[in-house]
């Protein structure tokens, strides 16, 4: 799931470098891009709902969703800057290199195997 974070940045790399006028290329990048986004953040909720789990949950998540909000907020606000520097290609060399830290951190999470399942039976 971290990679559907991670890939379709080298879509956007791809469409910096090719620039394709082809409408059905480019709906199909930015659709990759959504799916993968969407399906990547559902991972990132599902640990930070795992992380939050003890006394304190609605306090952890908060904080959590404050840290979450931050890290999109704060490159956001520098995103326009750094691309006039760069160029549309370097950026998104650039997003690609940062993408590599969502897979090395990713390597590093320990989640309990039994976390989420069932115990007991329902019906």
């Amino acid at each position: 799931m971290a990679l559907s974070l991670a890939l379709p940045c080298l879509v956007f790399l791809y469409l910096a470098i090719a620039q394709p006028s082809s409408l059905w290329v480019i709906n199909f990048c930015v659709a990759f891009d959504q799916f993968g986004y969407g399906f990547g953040f559902t991972a990132y909720m599902l640990y930070m709902m795992y992380f939050s789990d003890g006394e304190f949950k609605t306090s952890h998540y908060s904080l959590c969703t404050a840290f979450m909000a931050m890290s999109m907020m704060l490159p956001g606000m520098v995103a326009g800057y750094l691309q006039e520097w760069l160029g549309y290609t370097g950026f998104f060399w650039m997003v690609a290199v940062c993408c590599l830290a969502t897979i090395g951190v990713t390597l590093l999470v320990k989640v309990d195997p039994e976390y989420g399942k069932r115990t007991g039976q329902h019906k």
